[in-house]
């Protein structure tokens, strides 16, 4: 519009002066168009002009001098429009057709300034498509009645010491922009170029009835300089921000315009735009952003509609210029200290802080795409897609925003809200509260979305939400995560550890707004719906446990301060577990349990126990609960166990057990394990239906008791009994390891005689009947010794020696001998007993006298024996018929004597 009025100012001086040729020559002229000039303080200084043939006036050069520049044309030709014998005198301005100017040169003298529109009122933003329809209806009707066409024209800006100083230090070079110009009724074209004839603008508008079109270019590196020497014109913010040296811009601008049918169209490129701020002038330190960007801006009712990868419909296809759209991206570099400094003073979380602070970034890639539409209506902002991408140590990271909607509001000033998004965010980043478990970057893929409420923001993670950690340590206690730099080697091979930690998310997080952060105080400020599903690969636990793969379903709901966790876990296909965490996040109460779990499909897992086992049969229940009030130390919490084996069948350490049937209730805390008695529970908790040794023990019950604290294991057996060689035995109480201040009182009772020798019958020897006694075992710390024992025969038996080799010789080398042996070929006893001792040696003494008869003989028999036994033989074996011929003999040769 300022050029069309200087245009116009130009015109009316042509028609003063014009009006005055028709009345006189050059001095009339000056003092007729200088009465005209007087009033805006102008002066014609210079006037030559001739009329041709045509009745055109040709003026070859004339001067204005004003208080803002000094204005010189050179050879203006102006063209009639009538017959010169029509042209009206009063009605001159109408006449002229055409005005034709080879040449101008204008010298600014003083800065342009605007007068305040005092009157003016800030236009909302919600306002604008109203504004901007105005001012290309009104740039529509705009009508020039005359031809105008200059050349070339000359332009020397305001050259003074403040402003060379202001603009550009490094250069005294002539500030004087040349261009051109030419307007008329449907057409305006204006270049301007800088003395190194380099585009700095050009405009050209072609108007259709209502309709225009306008093509515009500009080289903004060229163009500041050029409106920095009109600061003056400028209001004082814009004017103070050009004039800052702290920046600069370059690249080319273009734009294509099209006002058809009250709707506009535009097509908009930057290419090699740049942009440089120093430190001082950002908060974010120096930064540079780079792009080559194409658009597409469409204002269609209070629609305003930008499209960034334009497709062309018509031809169901892409346009020849889809390669400058795909050339769409930004490019930003930063200072992230600087960053991490802006968040600081932001008050942003100091979590996000450190987040941002392990994962530093100097750059960003940012690429739009599809479209994004403004509402002004509405008041929405609406984004189809958004990439933007960076690099940190770890890798690239790469963050797409789909189907954004913002609000927003300008009153009092412009704010946006965003209500809802979609997003993808791949790449991986360095978590501190992770190290301790993991010196690797977390690997992440995050899909879902973000939407805003009354009173919450939801984030829902979709299918494809992965986290992935690799080569975990996990230590076991506080300590164990901090070992001395001594033992730091040896302590992580004694850690579990993990290959790989695969965690598949999917659901729901709510997070209260920051208005309802004080009613809550912070209880429920989060809320949780997920399903995760988490596979870890070759969990090793050192000399105890090795599993090819665990996978842990897990479904969390509830918040922090009332939370309920359900996870069970499956050991190589085999479903081991079923966890619960529920209550305070920050001090949970857990329960840990599994049932029916088959013994051989855990055996199948590689655990690595203290005694072989090769069942074939049996199952296990478990319930582990308790409360973590210690975080920092986990094996501190108390933890009860409640464990139940049923039905195991098979070989343990070597040994056939059939039918175990065992269950303990367990306290764990600070790595000892204790057994809870149950002084209600009169039942016995460990029974087993066989045990296949040399001599089978059948139907074992008792109640057992464990003690595991300082890396001791001790055991302790209450009311032992079982069924051994066709009696049984009985223990009051016994302990492992065996202890000086606690004998072990063996009880036997009416245990066959018959039984326990046919365990051997090679020896020839047969002994029925049956014995009870008691054994009391006491240890001394370094053997085993038998103090005051006895055995004693409960009802009549018979002793058979006969054909045995040994006896026979023995028979042969003395009548005495033959006598005796002759008696116990068939010795019917009714009293069989024994004083039972054994010493530090290990040798089990037998002091026994026999009483009976032998009918054969018709006579009555007396033996005293005094027999010994290596006892830790018939603990292995519980047979002692191997000796029993020989020690019989010297029993017997020692009575004899």
């Amino acid at each position: 519009m300022r050029l069309f009025k200087f245009t116009l100012a130009i015109c009316l001086v042509f028609v003063v002066t014009f009006s005055a040729v028709f009345y006189s020559r050059s001095s009339v002229v000056t003092s007729i168009v200088n009465n005209y000039l007087t009033q805006h303080n102008s002066a014609l200084t210079c006037i030559d002009f001739e009329i041709n043939n045509n009745f055109d006036l040709l003026i070859t050069r004339l001067c204005i001098d004003s208080p803002y520049a000094e204005i010189e044309l050179i050879n203006s030709l102006v063209e009639w429009r009538f017959e010169p014998s029509k042209i009206d005198v009063d009605k001159l301005s109408d006449a002229i057709s055409a005005i034709n100017i080879d040449a101008v040169t204008v010298r600014a003298k003083s800065d342009i300034q605007f007068p305040e529109n005092t009157t003016s009122s800030t236009v909302k933003i919600t306002e604008l498509p109203t504004l901007i329809r105005k001012q290309l209806h009104d740039l529509a009707l705009l009508s020039i009645p005359i031809e105008v066409d200059i050349q070339t024209f000359s332009y020397q800006p305001l050259t003074n010491k403040e402003t060379n100083k202001q603009t550009h230090k490094k250069t005294n070079q002539s500030h004087t922009y040349q261009g051109q110009f030419s307007v008329n009724a449907q057409k305006l074209s204006f270049s301007l170029a800088n003395h190194k004839k380099e585009s700095v603008f050009s405009l050209a508008l072609t108007k259709n009835g209502d309709d225009l079109s306008a093509d515009l270019a500009t080289d903004l590196a060229k163009l500041r300089p050029f409106i920095i020497r009109h600061q003056t014109a400028l209001p004082l913010s814009l004017s103070t921000l050009l004039i800052n040296e702290s920046w600069s811009v370059k690249g080319n601008f273009n734009s294509q315009l099209d006002w058809q049918k009250k709707t506009l169209n535009m097509t908009s490129k930057l290419t090699d735009f740049s942009f440089e701020a120093s430190q001082d002038s950002s908060s974010l330190g120096p930064i540079e952003l780079d792009t080559t960007f194409t658009w597409q801006t469409v204002l269609a009712g209070e629609n305003l509609h930008f499209d960034f990868t334009h497709e062309d419909n018509l031809n169901n296809g892409k346009t020849s210029h889809l390669k400058d759209y795909e050339r769409n991206n930004i490019q930003l570099a930063f200072n992230s200290e600087k960053l991490i400094d802006l968040l600081t003073v932001k008050a942003v979380d100091q979590q996000i802080i450190n987040v941002i602070t392990d994962n530093a970034i100097n750059s960003l890639t940012v690429k739009p795409l599809g479209s994004l539409t403004i509402d002004f209506t509405q008041q929405t902002i609406a984004s189809d897609s958004l990439d933007i991408s960076s690099r940190n140590l770890y890798g690239p990271i790469e963050l797409s925003l789909s189907d954004l909607l913002f609000n927003f509001d300008d009153d009092p000033a412009i704010t946006t809200n965003l209500q809802k998004a979609k997003l993808s965010l791949t790449g991986q980043a360095n978590i501190a509260q992770l190290q301790t478990y993991s010196q690797q970057p977390v690997k992440l893929s995050v899909i879902g979305g973000i939407e805003q409420y009354s009173n919450s923001w939801q984030l829902t993670l979709s299918h494809g939400t992965i986290f992935e950690l690799v080569q975990l340590s996990l230590p076991l206690n506080k300590s164990a995560s901090e070992p001395t730099r001594k033992s730091k080697q040896s302590s992580h091979k004694a850690q579990p550890s993990m290959k790989s930690l695969i965690s598949h998310w999917q659901g729901e997080v709510s997070i209260a707004k920051n208005d309802n952060q004080q009613q809550s105080k912070n209880n429920g400020l989060v809320t949780f719906e997920l399903d995760i599903n988490s596979q870890i690969s070759q969990l090793n636990y050192p000399k105890t446990l090795k599993i090819n793969g665990l996978e842990l379903k897990t479904k969390l709901s509830g918040s922090v301060d009332d939370i309920t966790i359900g996870t069970k876990v499956v050991a190589d296909n085999v479903p081991i577990a079923t966890a619960m965490l529920t209550g305070d996040l920050r001090h949970p109460s857990v329960v840990v349990s599994a049932q029916d779990v088959l013994l051989t499909d855990l055996l199948a897992l590689k655990i690595k126990l203290p005694v072989e086992l090769k069942l074939i049969d049996g199952n296990i229940d478990y319930h582990l609960s308790g409360q973590l009030k210690n975080s920092e130390d986990l094996l501190a919490n108390p933890m009860t166990m409640t464990l139940v084996v049923q039905e195991v069948t098979g070989e343990v350490d070597g040994t056939w057990l059939q039918e175990l049937n065992w269950q303990q209730k367990l306290l764990l805390q600070n790595g000892q394990i204790q057994s809870i008695r149950d002084k209600t529970e009169a039942s016995p908790n460990l029974t087993i239906a066989k045990i296949e040794t040399a001599t089978p023990i059948n139907n074992l019950a008792t109640s057992t008791f464990i003690d595991f604290s300082s890396d001791n294991l001790k055991l302790l057996a209450y009311d032992i009994r079982g069924s051994l060689l066709g009696g049984r035995f009985d223990i009051a109480k016994a302990q492992w390891p065996f202890s000086k201040e606690l004998p072990v009182n063996v009880t036997l009772t009416k245990i066959d005689l018959e039984k326990l020798l046919e365990l051997d019958k090679k020896q020839g020897i047969v002994v029925t009947g049956r014995v009870s006694g008691e054994l009391p075992i006491h240890y001394d710390g370094d053997n085993f010794l038998i103090k005051e024992g006895n055995l004693k025969n409960v009802g009549d038996g018979i002793i058979q020696v006969y054909n045995n080799p040994a006896v026979e010789e023995l028979k042969a080398s003395s009548t005495e001998l033959k006598l005796a042996f002759n008696a116990l070929e068939n010795l019917h006893y009714h009293h069989l007993s024994s004083e039972v001792s054994m010493a530090d040696d290990g040798y089990m003494l037998l002091d026994t006298a026999i009483k009976g008869r032998n009918p054969d003989l018709d006579n009555d028999v007396n033996l005293n024996l005094n027999l010994s036994y290596d006892l830790l033989g018939l603990i292995e074996s519980l047979n002692i018929t191997e000796d029993f011929e020989s020690k019989i003999i010297k029993g017997l040769q020692k009575t004899k004597n």
